[in-house]
């Protein structure tokens, strides 16, 4: 793994709240609010509120 294999990942809070997804390419912004994971097809709003009670 090379120094910049990190590059494109989000922070942690903005990744996928049911997946933990942080790959940028695989979270597509839908609207100005609004990103849908690819991988479990999760739509929610980065830096949002989390459900992790």
């Amino acid at each position: 793994m090379d120094a910049n294999s990190n590059d494109n990942f989000v922070a942690p809070e903005d990744a996928c709240p049911n997946c933990g997804e942080r790959n940028a390419d695989l979270l597509v912004w839908l609207d100005d609010e609004r990103v849908e994971c690819q991988r479990c097809k999760t739509v929610y709003e980065p830096g949002g509120p989390r459900d992790d009670r």
